[in-house]
Formats: structure tokens, sequence, C-alpha cells
């Protein structure tokens, strides 16, 4: 019933998350918008809710927005079991068998989704967050919540009252580090209330693949109501074939025998069912003037090492994006799911279009949306539960993108102009200014070939550990990072950003790295977060399986638990650790130089002390 989904409705959350042992079932809810905290609990075996906590559950339920971490499968099924005057030893039997067969909570109740949809406003943020298979722990080390904690009882163990106090606390620090994942993804939920409004779609707990595909098939069902979407069944043995644009040709020799062996192999399917790409491709290192490439299943790079350019007077250092890459080149080929038929290009095509125009229009909630549609679309043709699957296309989309990128770096290094480096749908040339007409006429000369649309970026200074860890600074200062250089973000564990912080004010704004790393008093920004197998202790002390550290002048090695294959072995980075579980105050042990060297090891790392 997804006209429930209301801002109105929106405004009013509650967090939820519970905790199951065979003697105690503790269900824990948090008002984001007041702060106040409601728990309900059963103590014993054979107890169950008191007709009090039963009506008192059923109001949050039924007149509140309720959201969770991984609820959908786990905290909701178990909840509506409570609902049915199950025993705490029930819950219990049912929470096991969710967790150790990983039965999908929905599975064990039969009407799951009928009571979902009919009475009760709930969604899952886990799906919605950006990372893949990443705990809320982890979400949680990566957002700098205040305290990070593991369980601290095994779940199969009878607690005594005293433990249960204690379970209570750890929950309901899980409803606000949930609460904080929440608030980092907001702007993500709030696109997926408004498209879920437009689409008449409930798409509140999914991720941005699973989003494509539900408003595609959506899409398709509006024109074709009679359209059966399914999952291809794609038999496991089966072989494909590449076929190449008639865009698609090369001058050396190299690349001629690169393409003709991709058109010649039989590409089979790995175990997850998506193309394999042979070892002998795999190895391959195209040599085009200085730079050597690799293919890849995701897409083109380079594979240079400590680099650090900064053009001359006489110079340009441009970087050339191809505009939406993948989709324009499944709309450019045509290409569409055999199950699905043209329709699928129809709908994709639409959607391509009213994306254009929103970004003309500054439209940035349908352009945010319709980005997400757009590229998740392209994800699903790899996953054989969806009915977009399609191997063949994803393949040939992807080589496609490589061996096109790769004609027009051989073009420009032909002509003697300097390709510095490539990633996926773009490349970086270093160019005498005297040669810019002719690399502009290059490259407009391939656009008119392919179709594809460039797009440039000039650049004072690129700076490169290696293709996936480097930042750029742009003419007009701003700063293009990855990985190692990229801020703190849901999609990277913390590892002391002030080191890369440092080198690239040192690059831009030659302020030395003493200063900015002991000017600092954020502490978040010396922090490093590990997810560490079994879990890990200092000095004797357990800590987690993720733990959060800063390097102190009292500092020591954290270890890995005793009861892991590891046990007392050092966790990676960890010497001169201290660790901070809970942040409070900016502590007054940290080990500057320790910063200083590893920021003086990236400046080595990326050639800059050798300019």
């Amino acid at each position: 019933m997804l006209g429930l989904f209301s801002i109105k409705i929106m405004k009013n959350l509650v967090v939820l998350d519970i905790e199951i042992y065979p003697n105690y079932s503790l269900f824990a809810f948090k008002n984001i918008d007041n702060n106040k905290i409601v728990t309900i609990e059963i103590k014993g075996e054979d107890s169950f809710l008191s007709d009090q906590d039963l009506k008192k559950l059923k109001t949050i339920l039924y007149k509140r927005t309720t959201f969770g971490f991984n609820s959908r499968n786990y905290d909701m099924p178990i909840i509506l079991y409570a609902l049915k005057q199950k025993t705490a030893y029930e819950l219990y039997e049912m929470s096991k068998m969710i967790i150790l067969n990983n039965i999908p909570g929905w599975k064990t109740i039969k009407d799951f989704y009928l009571l979902q949809s009919k009475d009760i406003n709930h969604f899952d943020i886990q799906e919605p967050s950006p990372g893949a298979g990443v705990s809320l722990k982890l979400y949680g080390g990566r957002i700098h919540s205040k305290r990070l904690q593991d369980l601290p009882y095994d779940p199969n163990l009878e607690l005594t009252k005293n433990q249960m106090d204690e379970i209570k606390s750890y929950c309901i620090n899980d409803l606000d580090t949930t609460i904080d994942l929440y608030k980092s993804i907001s702007d993500r939920i709030d696109l997926r209330l408004k498209m879920s409004e437009k689409y008449n779609v409930n798409l509140m707990s999914k991720s941005d693949a699973q989003i494509a595909e539900a408003i595609i098939k959506s899409e398709i069902k509006k024109i074709n109501p009679n359209a059966r979407l399914y999952a291809p069944k794609i038999n496991k043995e089966a072989t494909f074939k590449y076929k190449k644009p008639n865009f698609i040709s090369f001058k050396t020799q190299e690349l001629n025998d690169v393409l003709k062996y991709i058109e010649n192999h039989n590409f089979e399917l790995d175990a997850r069912g998506s193309i394999k790409l042979p070892k002998k491709l795999r190895d391959l290192k195209i040599n085009l003037g200085k730079s050597n490439y690799q293919l890849g299943v995701g897409g083109l790079h380079s594979t240079e090492k400590s680099q650090t350019l900064i053009p001359k007077k006489n110079q340009l250092l441009i970087d050339k994006d191809v505009a939406s890459y993948y989709p324009s080149i499944i709309l450019n080929l045509k290409l569409y799911p055999k199950n699905l038929g043209h329709v699928f290009l129809d709908v994709y095509k639409k959607i391509v279009e009213e994306r254009l125009i929103a970004k003309k229009n500054n439209d940035k909630v349908t352009n945010e949306s319709l980005k997400i549609v757009i590229n998740g679309a392209f994800g699903k043709l790899g996953s054989k539960w969806s009915c977009l699957y399609s191997p063949d296309l994803m393949m040939t989309v992807t080589l496609t993108g490589q061996l096109a990128l790769l004609m027009l770096i051989e073009e420009l290094e032909l002509n003697n102009i300097s390709v510095v480096s490539a990633n996926t749908d773009g490349f970086v040339s270093l160019l005498e200014k005297n040669d810019y007409e002719k690399y502009n006429d290059i490259c407009k000369t391939w656009s008119r070939k392919t179709q594809f649309i460039l797009e440039d970026n000039y650049y004072k200074a690129l700076c490169a550990r290696d293709v996936n860890n480097y930042f750029a600074i742009t003419v007009e200062n701003e700063i293009k990072e990855k990985g190692i250089f990229a801020k703190d973000s849901l999609q990277k564990n913390p590892q002391g950003s002030i080191c890369a912080r440092a080198v690239i004010e040192l690059v831009k704004n030659k302020i030395s790295i003493t200063d900015t790393i002991k000017r600092c008093r954020d502490i978040t920004k010396f922090i490093h977060v590990r997810r560490v197998t079994g879990g890990a202790e200092f000095h004797n002390k357990y800590l987690g399986k993720v733990v959060r550290w800063y390097y102190s002048k009292n500092g020591d090695k954290i270890v890995y638990s005793k009861n892991c294959k590891k046990s007392g072995d050092k966790v990676a980075k960890s010497n001169d650790a201290m660790p901070i579980m809970q942040l409070s105050a900016f502590p007054e042990d940290i080990a500057y130089d320790k910063y200083i060297e590893e920021s003086i090891s990236i400046l080595e790392e990326i050639g800059y002390l050798n300019l």
C-alpha cells in the first residue's frame, strides 16, 4: 500500500532492533525526532508478551514508520512471530533457524508480506546503504559512531538479570548506530521515497540495482501488461562470442591481434553466472607509447605507478571522460535482454532522455533518481537472479568500452600525444599546447565515429600511487580524489586520512606536512578502522570484530583474539595502536611522528619527492 509512504509519516520515524536469547527477548525502539526510547522484554523461556506489551508493540508498528538494518530478513519476521504470542524460547528457535540456515526471514512466516503491506510501514536501510556485505558495526566505524561494541554474550547463552541489562545497553547503542547510518544516507532514502511515489512501486528497502530492475519492470508492464518478466535460465556450460561494432578498428599489429583473439574466443561463465575473462586477456599487457594497459571484467585500466605530473607552462594536462559510457553503448548498439525484447530499449531510452532533460533543467532529484536506474540496470545484466540477466550483453558493453578507448589512445599515441593514465571510461593526456588542435581533432573524429560524447577537465597536477589511488587538482583548484586520497565515506574504512590530506595540502597549497597534521584537532582524521575475522584484543581485553584505533606514544599492537585461528598474531598496521572503541575528547598522546612518517611515505609512493 504505497500511499502509506507519505512525507508526513516519514517525519515520524522510529528505529528498531531486537536481541534474542533462549530466556530473553528484547524489542527496542527509538524515535529519531525526540530520542524517546521504548523497550519491550520477554523474560523466561516459557514467557510471552503480556497484554500490555502486546498492545504497546502493535501501537508502535501500526502507528509509526519503523526502520532497521537487515530488519526485513531478521527483526521484522521475529517481531511478527512474537505478535502471535510465541514464547521467548520459540523466538530463539526461529532466530537460530534464520541465522544458522541463512534463511531469509520472510520465508519463515507465510503472511509476512501481507501483514507488512496491509498494516505496517517499515523499511530496511541495509540495501539502500552503498556498501556490499558491510555489517552495521563496520558502517559504525566508517561514519565515526560514538561507540563500537560487539554482542557481549553468546546468543545461545541463558542470561542472568545483570547480563540482560548489559544486552539492553548494547542494543540501544545499536539503535544509535543505525540512526547514524540513516542520517548518512538520508539523501538516498529521500530519493527512494520520491521515486516510490512517482512510479507507484515500493522502493524504500531496495539497492540501486534493485530499484533499476523494479522500475524497468514497472514501466514495461505499463506498455505490455501481459509481459512475462522472469530471470532467464542460461545453461552454465553456455559459451558466447563477442561481435564487435563496425566502428572498432585498429592500426597497430598488437591491437589487431588482441581484437582477433577476442572475436575468436568462446567466452565461458564463472560460478556466479558472469562472463569469465580468459587468462590470456587477464595477463595481457598492451603497450601504447610509454604506458601499459590491461583489460578487465570491469573495464580498461593503465598500470602506472608512482607518478606525479605537473604541466609546464607550454603543456596541458587534460582528463577526458566518456559521458554515460555504458548506457551510451547499450543505446547506440541497441542492446536488449532477449527475454524482454525491444521494449526494454524503449523504456531505457525514455529514462535516459528524461535524465538529460532533468540535468539541463537543474532538477537534481530527478537527475539523481534516473541516474540510479540507468546505472543500476547495467549492473543487473550480470545478475542471474534478475529479469535483466544477459551475460552476453554485459560482455559486449564492457569489451566494447575497453576496445573503443584503446582505439582512441592508439590514435593519440601514433600522433605523438602522450596518454599518461586510463581507467574504465576516461583517460588523461599530457601534451604540448601546440598539439592541442591535433589532439582535439583526433578526439572529435573518434566521437563522430563512435557516437560517444567526451567531456574534459583540465588539471594543474595529477599525483598517483597507482591507477586506483590518486588525486588531481583542477585548474579551478578543485580536488578529484580516489582510493586512499578519497574522503572517509560509507564505502571505505578510515585509514588515518590526515596523512593523505596532508599530502594534498602540500601539493595544492604548499602547507607543510607537519603543520597540517599538528594543527588538526579532529580525532576522526587520525583513526584506523579494520574488520578482524574472529575478533581482536588489546592487552588481553576483547575489543570486537571491528576495531578502531589511533597511533599513540603509549600504544602497542592489537592481536587476534584467543578464539580464532590467528590467535596472538598482530592485526595489520596496528603497531603503536591505542584502541578508541568509544570516541571522546581529543587525546594528547598522539604519535604525530608516525603520521608524518606515513605522509612522507605517500609522497615517495606518488613520486613527488623525485620532482
